[in-house]
C-alpha cells in the first residue's frame, strides 16, 4: 500500500468512485433478434443531495491539486459546484485571485503560503435541490511519500529489528511515531527513527497497524504496516548452519549519506538444517558509526559520514549447531544524487528544446552523460541529442510512444546515479486525413479487451485485417463493461449541435446500440476528467456477422455535440448490456469518428500504435 496525498478531504460526504475493467464474456456466439425494440432509456428520478460543511486541502505551490467534490446526488445524477459573486469576491480577495472553484470541484490553481480560508460553496444535480456547504479551503505542505508493507515475521521469545523508514528520502529530517488507536505486537516498540525492536511475546496473525510521519516544512503522512509472530519450535537435535562461509569478504549492498539504510536479507543469509532460529553479532571488525546489526540479521542505521570499506566478521550462532562465521564488507558512499525517472513529451518535425535536468544534488552542479551505446543510437535514430547540461536538442524525424533513455548524473562530491527517462514524440497538431479521427490512433494504454481469441490489452486491441475498414485497421475486443476510447481533439472556436458520427461495427451479429449499452460522452479538457456531457442518440442499427466476425462497417450518426474552444474529449464506452446473448456483454468494434462541421478540428494521432 503506498500512501501519497495530493489533496485530502474531510468530512461525512467523501465520495470514491471505482471504474473496473474486468474480463466479460466467454467468446460463444448468441444471436439477438434485430428485430428486438429496445428498452427506452430509464428516465431520472428526483433526488436528494448530501453536501456537508468539510475542510479540503489544496498543497502550497502545487497547481489543481485539490477538490472539493465531495457531494453525492442520491439519484446517480452528476454533480456540479458554484459560489456567488460575493463569495468569488471573498475567495479571490483572501488568495489574491491565485485560486479558484471550477464546475467539476478542482480548486484551480495554485497558492505560495499555508491559508486557511471558508467559503460557502453549492452543489447541484439535476432533479435535486441544491445545497449549500461551509467549505474550508486549507493550502498545506506537500505529504510525504510513505509506503506500507509486510514486514518480516517475528518469533516468539527471539530478537527482532526491522524498520519502517519508508519515506522517499527528503532534505529534511523524518520521524515516526504510531498513530492513535494502533498498537505493536506485544514486546515490540517504535523508535523515533522508524527501527522497531524488541521480543515478541504472544503468537498471532499481524493486526494491521499505522504509522505517521512527520518532517518540518511537510504535512503529516501515514502508512499501515503488518508483523505476523510465529511460533519459535525449538528442536532438540543436532544439527549444522549452512550457507553462511566465504574465502573472500562478502561485499554487500552500499548505503548513501543521509539516507536511512534497511537491509534484512544480506548478512541474514544463514540456514540451521534443524530448523532452529539463528542469531547473528559482529565478532571481529566494526561496522560504520550510526549502524546496527540485530541479531536477527537486520542491518539498519544512517550516518551524514562518508566511509572506506569496512570489513567485519559476523557469527550465526543456534541451539545444537556449531557457530559459523563469515566475513563482510560494507561501505557508506557520498551522498547519492537524486534523478527519478520520468515522462516528457516533444513534437515530430518542432525543434526540441527540452530540458531533463531535474537531479537533484544539493546545489552543486550536476553534469549529464549519455549512458550507454543503445542510448546514443536511440538519439540519434530519431534526431536528437542530450548536451552535457541536460537540454535535449534536435527536431525529432518521427513519432515514437516511448523512448527509454539511460543518463547518468555526476556532481564532484556526490555518487553518480543512472536513471531512464522516457520521451514520447508525438505527432503535431494536425487535421485528421479525410476528417476521420482513426479508432487505432487513439491512446489504448491500459485498455483491456475481452475476446474469442482472448483478452489483448493495449495496442494488442487493434485488428489489422479489416479490408473494409478505413486504413484497414479497427480497435475490436472491447467486450468488457466500462471499455472505452477516448479521442482528444483541438477545437478552433466553440461549435454546437455539432453532428457526430462514429464508423463501426458488430461480430454479436445484428445489434441496436442506445445510450443504455453504448454511451458517448463530451469532455472539456485533455482528459476524461473534466466537466462531461452525455451525448444522446435515438437507437442506431449496426450489421454483424456469425461466428465473432465482422461483415462491414458502417458510419452512423450518434446525435450531435457541443464542442468547446480548445481541447476536448469524445469517449465511447462500453456499458453492461446483453448483446452477446443474457448477461453477455459485448462492444463494437470502432473504426473512426468524424464531426460535420466547417470548424477546424485538429488532434495528434498516435500513429506510432500501428
Amino acid at each position: 500500500m503506498k500512501n501519497f496525498f495530493k489533496a485530502v478531504c474531510m468530512g461525512t460526504a467523501a465520495v470514491v468512485l471505482a471504474f473496473s475493467m474486468a474480463a466479460c464474456g466467454d467468446g460463444d456466439e448468441v444471436n439477438k433478434d434485430p428485430g428486438t425494440d429496445p428498452e427506452p432509456p430509464a428516465e431520472l428520478q428526483p433526488g436528494e443531495i448530501t453536501f456537508e460543511d468539510a475542510i479540503c486541502t489544496s498543497v502550497i505551490n502545487q497547481e489543481n491539486s485539490g477538490t472539493v467534490d465531495i457531494a453525492v446526488a442520491s439519484n446517480g445524477a452528476e454533480v456540479t459546484y458554484s459560489i456567488s459573486e460575493e463569495e468569488a469576491e471573498r475567495l479571490n480577495n483572501a488568495f489574491e485571485n491565485a485560486i479558484s472553484i471550477a464546475p467539476d470541484g478542482t480548486i484551480t490553481g495554485m497558492y505560495d503560503e499555508i491559508k486557511r480560508f471558508k467559503v460557502d460553496i453549492t452543489a447541484s444535480a439535476e432533479k435535486c435541490e441544491s445545497v449549500t456547504a461551509e467549505i474550508t479551503i486549507s493550502i498545506v505542505n506537500p505529504y510525504l511519500t510513505f509506503e506500507g508493507r509486510q514486514l518480516a515475521d517475528g518469533r516468539e521469545g527471539c530478537e527482532y529489528a526491522a524498520s519502517v523508514a519508508y519515506v522517499a528520502e527528503t532534505d529534511a529530517a523524518v520521524e515516526y511515531s504510531l498513530a492513535s488507536g494502533s498498537a505493536l505486537p506485544e514486546g515490540l516498540t517504535l523508535s523515533s527513527d522508524g527501527t522497531i525492536t524488541g521480543v515478541p511475546t504472544t503468537v498471532g496473525r499481524a493486526v494491521p497497524f499505522t504509522v505517521e510521519a512527520s518532517a518540518k516544512g511537510y504535512s503529516d503522512s501515514s502508512a499501515e504496516f503488518l508483523i505476523d509472530v510465529v511460533i519459535n519450535h525449538v528442536s532438540g537435535a543436532s544439527g549444522s548452519i549452512v550457507r553462511f562461509s566465504s574465502d573472500e569478504p562478502i561485499v554487500i549492498e552500499n548505503a548513501f549519506m543521509n539516507e536511512t539504510y534497511i537491509n534484512t536479507t544480506e548478512i541474514a543469509r544463514a540456514s540451521a538444517l534443524n530448523n532452529n532460529v539463528i542469531t547473528y553479532k559482529v565478532t571481529e571488525g566494526t561496522l560504520p558509526e550510526g549502524f546496527t546489526l540485530y541479531p536477527n540479521g537486520a542491518l539498519i542505521g544512517r550516518t551524514d559520514s562518508r566511509s572506506d570499506p569496512a570489513v567485519f566478521t559476523v557469527e550465526a550462532s543456534a541451539q545444537g549447531c556449531p557457530s559459523v562465521s563469515c566475513r563482510f564488507s560494507f561501505e557508506v558512499k557520498a551522498t547519492q544524487i537524486k534523478y527519478p525517472s520520468a515522462n516528457f513529451a516533444v513534437t515530430k518535425g518542432e525543434a526540441a528544446n527540452l530540458s531533463l535536468a531535474h537531479a537533484d544534488a544539493l546545489g552543486a552542479a550536476v553534469k549529464y552523460t549519455v549512458a550507454d551505446d543503445a542510448s546514443k543510437a536511440l538519439l540519434a535514430e530519431y534526431g536528437l541529442s542530450l548536451s552535457e547540461d541536460g537540454i535535449l536538442t534536435g527536431t525529432p524525424t518521427k513519432s515514437a510512444n516511448q523512448l527509454g533513455i539511460s543518463i547518468t548524473a555526476s556532481a564532484e562530491g556526490f555518487t553518480e546515479v543512472t536513471t531512464t527517462m522516457y520521451v514520447r514524440i508525438n505527432e503535431p497538431l494536425q487535421a485528421p486525413a479525410n476528417g476521420r479521427f482513426e479508432a487505432e490512433y487513439t491512446d489504448l494504454s491500459g485498455k483491456q479487451g475481452t475476446g474469442y481469441s482472448g483478452s489483448p490489452t493495449g495496442v494488442d486491441m487493434i485488428d489489422k485485417g479489416q479490408s473494409s475498414a478505413s486504413n484497414g485497421a479497427i480497435v475490436s475486443y472491447m467486450h468488457n463493461s466500462n471499455c472505452s476510447l477516448e479521442f482528444v481533439v483541438y477545437v478552433a472556436e466553440a461549435v454546437n449541435n455539432v453532428p457526430l458520427y462514429i464508423c463501426l461495427g458488430s461480430e454479436a451479429g445484428n445489434v441496436t446500440l442506445t445510450p443504455d449499452n453504448l454511451a458517448v460522452y463530451v469532455y472539456q479538457g485533455q482528459t476524461a476528467e473534466g466537466s462531461k456531457t452525455t451525448v444522446n442518440y435515438s437507437g442506431v442499427s449496426v450489421p454483424g456477422g456469425s461466428s465473432m466476425n465482422y461483415t462491414e462497417f458502417v458510419e452512423r450518426q450518434f446525435g450531435t455535440v457541443n464542442l468547446a474552444q480548445g481541447w476536448n474529449v469524445i469517449q465511447i464506452q462500453v456499458l453492461p448490456n446483453d448483446l452477446g446473448g443474457t448477461g453477455v456483454t459485448r462492444g463494437p468494434g470502432v473504426d473512426y469518428i468524424r464531426f460535420d462541421t466547417s470548424v477546424s478540428i485538429q488532434w495528434q494521432p498516435l500513429t506510432f500504435n500501428m
